[in-house]
């Protein structure tokens, strides 16, 4: 028997990724209490696996959770929740049998059974898609340029059958796109899962939205660039668009830069615009034809 509290202090992504370890340390060591600190509680709401530990307990152990692994993954080609196994394996010193590479989100027949707040806030009944087209402050790297482009196909194919509802952090860097339902600075996080369970599918950058919709095990495109080692984030229900093996800068593994956009090795001018070449690279046609290609393969109707 093992008392443990895990710390995972980083980002909303990179905690929802930490429930499927938590989820393999159970299937491993069923006896084992397992409690969880992170910024993001709600990620962990109706979880199964945790039970309430005290901080300074005599028999609790307090283990910091990391990732270490990044630094190696292109070499490696691990998957993100391959490196969490690995970390606790090696913190705990003991064998955990891996059980998959979706992450977990627990939904309550309650929240199942309330009006999704699309409805409640623009009284549309119908199906929707979230797209994030935003940025934390401190990431440029992250930010396309041509969203609004990619949001007037997906309204002219869907033809007033689906909507686009946007959605950001209050805090965080989201221009307003035409053509979408504004829910930007609207949601907290538990309203933001909520959301995307109740969506077709979301559509974005590699952030929060798309770690969920890998949780909820729903369709998602993923505007990748050429920022992040592509095996280390992929789960093969989603579409990333990803520039990889198309430029100099990330050939194999991803340039892993982040900051401003002077940090980035390849800038071109775009209209007057400084972006990223991965990015100037992807046209909105083809993040357009990723969200399409579900209703045309038959995996979503409209």
């Amino acid at each position: 028997m093992r008392k443990i509290i895990f710390k995972q202090l980083q980002s909303p992504g990179d905690i929802l990724t930490l429930t499927r370890a938590v989820a393999e340390i159970k299937s491993s060591f069923p006896k084992w209490e397992i409690d969880v600190r992170t910024p993001c509680a709600e990620i962990f709401e109706n979880s199964p696996h945790l039970t309430p530990l005290k901080e300074g307990a005599k028999d609790v152990e307090i283990v910091e959770v990391n990732y270490e692994e990044i630094h190696d993954c292109g070499r490696l080609q691990q998957h993100w929740t391959d490196a969490f196994r690995h970390d606790l394996e090696k913190k705990l010193k003991v064998k955990i049998k891996k059980t998959g590479i979706l992450p977990e989100l627990w939904i309550s027949d309650q929240e199942k059974g309330w009006i999704n707040q699309v409805e409640t806030t623009f009284g549309w009944k119908g199906k929707f898609w979230v797209i994030n087209a935003g940025r934390k402050p401190d990431n440029a790297l992250k930010q396309y340029h041509r969203w609004g482009e990619v949001v007037d196909l997906l309204n002219k194919y869907f033809k007033g059958k689906v909507k686009i509802v946007q959605i950001g952090h209050k805090d965080h860097i989201h221009p307003r796109l035409k053509g979408t339902l504004n829910l930007i600075g609207k949601t907290d996080s538990r309203q933001f899962i909520r959301l995307c369970y109740w969506a077709s599918g979301t559509i974005g950058p590699l952030s929060f939205q798309s770690v969920i919709s890998a949780a909820l095990n729903q369709p998602a495109v993923v505007l990748m660039g050429g920022k992040e080692d592509v095996r280390w984030h992929l789960y093969p229900h989603m579409k990333y668009l990803y520039a990889n093996g198309s430029l100099p800068c990330c050939l194999w593994n991803g340039c892993w830069l982040g900051g401003e956009l002077g940090d980035c090795r390849n800038i071109v001018k775009v209209k007057g615009k400084k972006v990223p070449k991965c990015f100037a690279i992807t046209e909105p046609h083809t993040i357009a034809d990723a969200v399409i290609s579900y209703y045309k393969g038959g995996r979503l109707k409209l």
